[in-house]
């Protein structure tokens, strides 16, 4: 008999540096707010009819789909070293899968900075990593199909993965 919860969803929350910098960044990949926490002001800067609360740090959630969340706070009530969230990322040793439909709309988005190697996979897929304004890597993931691989290769090189042959 398994006594371990049943998993819904997960989630994923970043402790930013500049709220207003990552919520642009994060808003400009697609992510929608389904929530947000703050002070006055800022729950007044959010789109007509996201739910809020007041909060003495402001964050703000994105649903990414079904049982998955995104999650930016400038703050956080387990967190006694402010210092925390002024600390640039460093280690790639965490990073996001976010699976897109296409990369193309990242090669046009000013806020996207992608120094890493776009790569297509022999099992099936193009993928782009980078990193949002506080150094957390990005990994994007869009399906392989020839208008895919056409279409971001107007923008950047695509770097052909293939297996490794056995010796």
């Amino acid at each position: 008999m398994n006594n371990s919860s049943e998993i819904a969803g997960l989630g994923i929350h970043l402790k930013v540096k500049d709220i207003e910098r990552s919520r642009k960044f994060y808003e400009s990949l697609g992510f929608v707010p389904v929530f947000a926490y703050g002070d006055e002001e800022f729950r007044a800067s959010l789109p007509e009819g996201i739910a809020s609360a007041p909060e003495r740090y402001r964050g703000m959630t994105f649903k990414v789909s079904e049982g998955s969340e995104l999650e930016i706070a400038e703050g956080h009530i387990a967190i006694n070293d402010k210092g925390v969230f002024a600390t640039p990322i460093t280690s790639p040793k965490v990073s996001a899968m976010v699976r897109v439909r296409s990369l193309a709309p990242l090669f046009g988005n000013s806020l996207v900075n992608i120094t890493f190697p776009v790569r297509h996979y022999y099992w099936g897929s193009i993928e782009a990593a980078f990193r949002d304004p506080d150094g957390f890597v990005l990994v994007f993931i869009a399906p392989y199909t020839e208008e895919e691989f056409k279409q971001v290769s107007k923008y950047r090189t695509v770097e052909v993965i293939h297996p490794q042959s056995e010796s």
